[in-house]
């Protein structure tokens, strides 16, 4: 284990374990380095979600909504969700 870095235990699926595996396989990789880069995806992906989920909440705190002409026009270029 290298400087920084810190040890984390977990229980998976033997299923999910076995997929891992077969990845790393292909890939000429260490189960490690797969999972670290399955992790940086998640974390990426939900930190962003956070960030913007956290600046929508403070636009409408300050009352900052789209115009009933805004939204129409949303709906008018994109149409309606069945």
């Amino acid at each position: 284990m290298s400087k920084g870095s810190t040890r984390i235990s977990f229980i998976a699926p033997a299923g999910k374990r076995k997929r891992l595996d077969n990845i790393a396989e292909a890939f000429g990789k260490k189960l490690s380095v797969v999972i670290n880069e399955a992790l940086d995806q998640y974390i990426d992906l939900h930190e962003w979600q956070l960030s913007h989920i956290r600046k929508g909440v403070k636009a409408a705190h300050r009352g900052d909504f789209a115009t009933e002409a805004q939204v129409k026009a949303f709906f008018d270029k994109y149409g309606q969700a069945s």
